[in-house]
């Protein structure tokens, strides 16, 4: 029998600030990220991940995520996985968050959890106040050992720094730091995608034969058309659905309530016949 589907909703860079505060004086990063949550259960997620930078410049906004995330498990009725970013100081993803991990590792937000057969394992990537995020030789000898034993569903890595590089020249040497020692963990394994955030911006790119998805974020994206030497944010909000199942993989973004539409027209959509085998 076929391994079913697993729906993925991904959440990135929410910079959630104290208080009433406002991002760039003007983005209410708490109502963009219950938006996004509210948006998730469009699509009756397994799981929803959020990788990372889940405070901005590491305000203490910790306990308020967590129970906003538990709160968010319990009605979507699926787990909330969290990865920490750059923006994140080290173990601030810890007591509250992973809630239904089924095993740990070296550092608090290395998790193992499984839903529809599929292993979801979260990666910190670190780098709080440094340019380019890094994995341990502990944890990679960790994932090593984790992956030794394939999952039904295969398996999908959460973390913040990408393995590959940046559209954006000005962002370019910006993500994770030696991902030839990642790949090198991963070969053969049922590792099926990694799933990143970090760049404000979507693309797609490979560690060896293994997909890797750099998902748009909730509170701001980048401009990818402003000159060279500027980093311009916009003031968009996006999500990503993400479906992985058997040999199959989907990433999509998804953008959250900041657009009105223009129009709407009924379309024809082609009926599909049964196919006999």
């Amino acid at each position: 029998m076929s391994q079913r589907q697993a729906t993925l909703v991904q959440l990135t860079d929410t910079h959630l600030l104290e208080g009433e505060k406002l991002l760039h004086g003007r983005i209410d990063t708490w109502s963009r990220t219950v938006a996004a949550l509210s948006a998730a259960a469009h699509f009756a997620p397994d799981a929803v991940l959020v990788t990372g930078d889940i405070a901005d410049r590491g305000q203490q906004i910790y306990n308020r995520a967590a129970r906003l995330f538990e709160r968010a498990e319990q009605e979507l009725g699926c787990p909330v996985i969290v990865v920490p970013g750059n923006h994140d100081p080290a173990g601030a993803v810890a007591a509250g968050f992973n809630r239904t991990r089924q095993a740990g590792g070296p550092f608090p937000a290395d998790t193992v959890h499984e839903v529809a057969g599929l292993r979801i394992i979260g990666l910190e990537s670190h780098g709080f106040g440094q340019v380019q995020g890094t994995l341990t030789q502990e944890q990679l000898q960790w994932l090593l050992g984790v992956l030794a034993t394939p999952a039904p569903g295969g398996s999908v890595l959460a973390m913040h720094h990408p393995p590959i590089d940046a559209t954006l020249p000005g962002l370019v040497g910006r993500g994770l730091a030696n991902p030839a020692q990642l790949a090198a963990v991963l070969g053969g394994s049922d590792v099926h995608a990694i799933l990143c955030g970090h760049y404000h911006l979507p693309s797609t790119g490979n560690l060896g034969a293994i997909p890797v998805w750099v998902a748009p974020a909730v509170s701001y994206n980048h401009n990818i058309f402003a000159p060279s030497h500027l980093i311009q944010g916009l003031d968009t909000s996006w999500i990503s659905v993400v479906k992985v199942g058997g040999s199959t993989l989907s990433a999509s973004p998804v953008q959250v309530a900041t657009a009105a539409a223009v129009f709407t027209r009924e379309v024809a959509v082609p009926v599909r016949q049964p196919v006999l085998l």
